[in-house]
């Protein structure tokens, strides 16, 4: 009578959408309880569909005219600067130093040039680093004169964080000593640990010693070729710019100038300059031109950065470009039967799947577009930085990118 009773208010309830069904007991006959709606596990897709901007004249930039002073472009042949490096040891660490053999041979060494006959085991190098020290000799350094000098950790040291760096000559690439370095080494950067955790800012393995340096050798600078001409070699070589140099020396100076090539530019110096070199080449400061502007499009990877100068051209080609975005999320959910019922509470499966798709429409960008109108076409379509990444990369592969690609 309660069986028949219980199959008549099933009929008469409304249909659920969910029923629990419990197993056949050795008790009595199965039970069908009718429980809480569970919801299922969903999974749409969504299409976004972004729309063009109506045809529009590009945005006009204005290009100002560049004019550099020409001794700001050039380097005067037989003028330069030479690297020296050297292997030295910090001493004055408080436990942060080296653990190897060779900072223990180091101070070892150090030890018996100073009379002392010490054998290697014996030699504690917890307060001891064994560093580089390089710099850069700039031209036309004196005797006496200071440089900077740069330290770094080379054999495990965890910190150069007061330490003083013991004197260490520094030599060049021919094997002979030009600078002499000692002093404390300033770091810009903290590390400080514990039993289970430890902290580290900036890296307390590398310093540099201001005017750590002093200069025991110089090295000769030579102004002037053999054949008392001066050779001017472009930074950043260029044809055209260095066909402006040599027209605009010439028409100032009136003396025989010509571009040798795309980095180099002969002055023939009459004998009275001859003899004021130096105020021949301050002069230059007083003289601008506009140097050529390369069609290069530089690319980082990295950071989504570009850029690009004002030559580069394209050539007329349709773009467009769409991101795909899924995303899933998993979750469960308990299913709980209705009060005074026989079902059992159980716990259920639920996945959100959602995938959204940007539809872009083909934005035609018109033969030999600049970068600045292709910038105003690329924005009119929502396109991030690092999407213009993968233009430019796409332009180049397709042949319409008129200029040199550079990725770094």
């Amino acid at each position: 009578m309660i069986a028949l009773l219980l199959l008549a208010l099933a009929q008469d309830a409304p249909s659920k959408p969910d029923t629990l069904v419990v197993p056949i007991t050795p008790a009595g006959p199965t039970v069908i309880a009718p429980t809480a709606p569970t919801p299922s596990s969903s999974a749409k897709a969504t299409t976004r569909e972004i729309p063009i901007a109506p045809a529009q004249a590009p945005e006009t930039v204005d290009e100002q005219e560049v004019r550099v002073r020409i001794l700001d472009l050039v380097e005067i042949d037989g003028v330069r600067s030479n690297q020296l490096e050297g292997l030295g040891l910090v001493t004055g660490l408080n436990s942060t130093g080296d653990k190897g053999a060779a900072a223990r041979q180091a101070v070892s060494n150090f030890v018996k040039r100073n009379h002392m006959n010490v054998d290697a085991t014996d030699v504690d190098i917890g307060n001891v680093a064994l560093v580089t020290v390089t710099c850069r000799m700039p031209p036309f350094a004196k005797l006496g004169t200071t440089v900077d000098v740069a330290v770094q950790s080379m054999n495990g040291a965890s910190s150069l964080f007061g330490g003083q760096l013991l004197q260490t000559p520094l030599v060049g690439a021919d094997g002979e000593v030009y600078v002499v370095a000692q002093g404390a080494v300033p770091v810009g950067a903290i590390s400080a640990s514990g039993k289970s955790a430890s902290v580290t800012v900036n890296h307390p393995t590398v310093g540099r010693i201001t005017g750590g340096g002093i200069v025991e050798k110089e090295v000769p600078m030579q102004l002037l070729a053999p054949d008392g001409a001066m050779h001017l070699h472009l930074r950043s070589p260029s044809y055209v710019t260095a066909s402006r140099v040599a027209a605009e020396i010439a028409r100032a100076f009136k003396l025989p100038t010509r571009a040798l090539d795309a980095a180099t530019v002969r002055v023939a110096l009459s004998p009275a300059m001859r003899e004021d070199a130096v105020g021949f080449v301050a002069s230059l400061g007083e003289h601008e031109i506009t140097p050529a502007e390369s069609a290069v499009v530089v690319v980082n990877e990295r950071t989504g950065t570009i850029v690009a100068g004002s030559h580069v051209r394209i050539s007329t080609v349709a773009v467009t470009h769409g991101n795909l975005t899924v995303s899933i999320a998993e979750s469960q959910q308990v299913s709980q039967p209705l009060p005074f019922s026989d079902g059992q509470t159980a716990a259920t499966d639920r996945t959100e799947l959602t995938t959204e798709q940007e539809q872009r429409g083909l934005q035609i960008v018109p033969g030999g577009t600049s970068v600045a109108q292709l910038a105003t076409a690329l924005n009119r379509m929502g396109v991030s930085p690092r999407d213009l990444v993968a233009i430019f990369q796409a332009l180049a592969e397709a042949g319409a990118l008129h200029a040199r690609l550079e990725i770094v």
